[in-house]
């Protein structure tokens, strides 16, 4: 069986379509994210077919400047049924003969329930670094909060402000999340390209006296959507900034259609988990985040 490289974006959809019905807990909105060029520094995807031409296996690399300086992100899937045949050594000896020079260390993510796969991880090397918590929950019935003195929300899907450097400085500051601590960064530069063809943003940002205090951005894909990061100034927190911004976000997005909304946390990050609890959110899987040297 031949490894071949794919074509994006045309074969995007392909990948996608792969990967879920192989891991259904895969959030398919993130998927096509990841395979979005736009946001990338290098994006190579990979196929690996059965002789009669049925897809046995895919699995892509990216680098993007929002992952740690000199990682790579990626992602290798392989049939079920197919296990044991080395197509899964195949794609990742493709991935790493591709690698840019810069490249010193790999990333990936795996559903902490698929301990086959968690084995395969280990077993080329990668290390459990931290895990992951994907909670979820339906927007029926959801309503923006009551206005509050001082406090304003903007819906900001292009992220575009007259203040932009104060806007992109609260979102840096914001950042006291685990995924900071490893290189994984938020900008608005990076955010803006998030969304892939066919996604669209959904943001909100809130003001205090007219200064940015949090923000809320999500990507959303048909009916659903996934909260990529909310966040409030480290000197306005305590005053439910977190909670009432989601809130808007929530009723922003069920005016547009959309019914379900995912968001991940680190298992650690309990101030966040809080806001979700209280805004109805259960558990929908958990993923570990795993890393290991290049070789």
């Amino acid at each position: 069986m031949e490894v071949i490289a794919a074509r994006l974006p045309k074969n995007a959809s392909a990948i996608v379509d792969f990967v879920v019905d192989r891991t259904p807990k895969q959030d398919r909105a993130i998927l096509r994210s990841e395979l979005n060029q736009e946001t990338a520094r290098s994006l190579r995807a990979y196929f690996v077919h059965q002789h009669a031409g049925t897809l046995a296996g895919v699995s892509f690399a990216r680098t993007a400047s929002n992952l740690p300086e000199g990682a790579a992100f990626v992602m290798v899937s392989t049939r079920a049924d197919l296990g044991g045949r080395g197509l899964g050594s195949g794609l990742i000896a493709k991935i790493l003969a591709d690698l840019e020079s810069h490249v010193n260390r790999l990333v990936t993510c795996v559903l902490a329930d698929d301990q086959e796969s968690l084995g395969v991880a280990r077993h080329w090397g990668f290390q459990d670094v931290q895990l992951s918590v994907t909670t979820s929950v339906v927007l029926t019935g959801t309503a923006a909060p009551d206005p509050t003195k001082g406090v304003t929300f903007e819906a900001c899907d292009d992220l575009a402000f007259d203040d932009d450097e104060a806007v992109d400085a609260m979102l840096l500051a914001t950042q006291t999340n685990p995924e900071f601590d490893l290189g994984l960064i938020l900008r608005l530069v990076s955010l803006r390209k998030t969304p892939a063809p066919g996604q669209r943003p959904v943001a909100v940002l809130t003001r205090v006296e007219r200064r940015p205090a949090a923000i809320s951005f999500a990507i959303a894909d048909g009916d659903q959507m996934h909260v990529v990061y909310t966040g409030v100034d480290p000197g306005l927190r305590g005053r439910g900034l977190g909670l009432l911004t989601k809130q808007v976000l929530h009723s922003r997005a069920r005016e547009l259609g959309i019914r379900i909304a995912l968001t991940d946390n680190d298992e650690s990050n309990t101030g966040i988990r809080r806001v979700n609890d209280q805004l109805g959110y259960t558990r929908h899987s958990s993923w570990y985040w795993m890393m290991r040297p290049r070789p």
